[in-house]
């Protein structure tokens, strides 16, 4: 976690229901259930979806992006804003818990931790409130034998209960029991209606300036969108997802922002586009991606520049590149 902030000192895991009705998850499983559309988790890398798991952690998708029910990753920057898949409605308990968190849904995933499989520890990062979403978890299926480990402190959670944890921790999953371990995973973004669900006592510690929030989007006219086309060259860091920016031209890509089908898209050499998404006075986050990286297009004064910025929490690094304007008709 950051140096001086108060996060780590904050509980690893709290629960933010206990309410839930075990007897409708359970239905919301049992038309889930016996889909051909489980399939092994995958990752999401350098703009395309990345290789299966290695190890036997099957999932099933409820809301991915551009509502693919195949998408079995956690998604990331590109053109598919996310949505629901089929799936989302056979599951109409799970989908009223969802809505009642008042937040915008990223991926929604049943997972499927098998019987004897263990998964070491690890991080997901960028995940958290310093990032702009977090990562919540609905058990549905548990055993004594499944653990998931934080802080040194082993976790059994149990159905009918929603929890928080700060995945960005160094944590390991293992499944000792005789069945599979199913949990409801959703990613969602950080907000007020989300926070307003936490312990008192956590609100109470949680240092504001640590929290990345989503602000809304506002669209651009025609006229404008042309107006931000432009080139230039885009640090080879600022293109990998969750790494801070770092400014080393020797690396740089070649970048062009051009207006397509009502928005704005970046397109890099050698990486799948982008779309962008316009939070005011020409700061853009990437559709997909939380305000955890964000670029400035600047091009209205003399010498046009992007100011591209990375943060977590209250830190922010910036880099600049001069920008060209591309030819408006």
């Amino acid at each position: 976690m950051q140096e001086g902030s108060s996060l780590e000192n904050l509980p690893a895991a709290v629960v933010l229901r206990d309410d839930l009705d075990i007897d409708l998850l359970n239905a919301d499983l049992a038309e889930l259930s016996g889909s051909e559309f489980w399939a092994l988790q995958r990752s999401f890398e350098d703009g395309v979806v990345g290789e299966e798991s290695d190890v036997d952690w099957k999932v099933l998708s409820l809301r991915a992006p551009g509502g693919d029910v195949r998408r079995t990753d956690p998604g990331g920057p590109g053109r598919d804003w996310f949505a629901d898949t089929p799936l989302m409605a056979k599951a109409p308990y799970l989908g009223r818990i969802l809505s009642e968190l008042g937040t915008e849904l990223r991926s929604v995933r049943l997972m499927a931790l098998a019987p004897g499989v263990s998964v070491p520890e690890h991080s997901d990062t960028p995940i958290g409130l310093p990032y702009g979403y977090v990562r919540l978890h609905i058990p549905l299926v548990t055993n004594p034998g499944a653990v998931l480990v934080m802080d040194g402190t082993e976790q059994r959670w149990q159905p009918g209960t929603l929890w928080y944890a700060d995945f960005d921790r160094p944590h390991s999953v293992r499944n000792e029991g005789d069945r599979a371990r199913i949990h409801l995973v959703a990613d969602c973004a950080t907000s007020d209606s989300l926070l307003a669900l936490f312990p008192e006592s956590f609100r109470a510690a949680l240092p504001a300036s640590d929290i990345a929030y989503y602000r809304p989007v506002l669209p651009l006219t025609r006229t404008e969108l042309a107006e931000f086309g432009c080139r230039f060259d885009v640090p080879f860091s600022f293109m990998e997802w969750g790494l801070q920016v770092v400014d080393d031209r020797e690396s740089d890509l070649v970048a062009e922002v051009s207006a397509e089908d009502d928005g704005l898209v970046l397109r890099v050499e050698g990486r799948a586009p982008v779309e962008l998404l316009h939070l005011g006075a020409g700061e853009f986050r990437l559709l997909g991606w939380s305000e955890e990286r964000l670029l400035r297009l600047d091009l209205f004064d003399d010498g046009p520049r992007v100011e591209f910025s990375t943060r977590r929490g209250r830190r922010r690094q910036v880099v600049t590149r001069p920008a060209h304007r591309l030819a408006t008709v």
